[in-house]
């Protein structure tokens, strides 16, 4: 055999190696940037699963969401107009000021923020009427 095709060939050898290197490095550095946005992702998937899971064991020993929705973050007539009918109609009372405040609302005459603060001050009214009684019972 020739020394120049032997020499020609022991080049192409060693172009070839160095391509298939090349290659073989980019596939594993692209194997490698996909594992770590994969990795990335499924981190940050999980510290956000226990900060929500802090942010709810939170709010549940604290009390949070009573008197609140869930899912507007406003207040919940229901829960308040429960509450308000069990103690009004402890005592013998009506709940028609609240139910008249919730049609307004309905009906659009007051605001979110006039029928929360209207509610607040007819519970109020509504406790000092049951402290009144309560006064009155333990008199008799």
């Amino acid at each position: 055999m020739n020394l120049g095709k032997l020499l020609l060939w022991v080049v192409l050898g060693v172009v070839a190696l160095a391509v298939v290197n090349v290659v073989v490095a980019a596939v594993f550095a692209a194997i490698g940037f996909l594992w770590s946005l994969i990795t990335t992702g499924v981190t940050l998937a999980v510290v956000a699963g226990l900060l929500y899971g802090v942010y709810r064991l939170y709010d549940l020993v604290s009390g949070g969401d009573k008197g609140q929705s869930a899912n507007s973050g406003g207040y919940d007539i229901s829960s308040s107009r429960n509450s308000s009918l069990s103690t009004s109609t402890e005592y013998g009372g009506s709940a028609s000021g609240v139910d008249d405040l919730q049609q307004q609302y309905a009906n659009g005459d007051i605001s979110e923020a006039e029928l929360e603060q209207r509610l607040e001050q007819q519970m109020a009214d509504d406790d000092l009427d049951n402290i009144d009684r309560e006064l009155q019972r333990e008199r008799r």
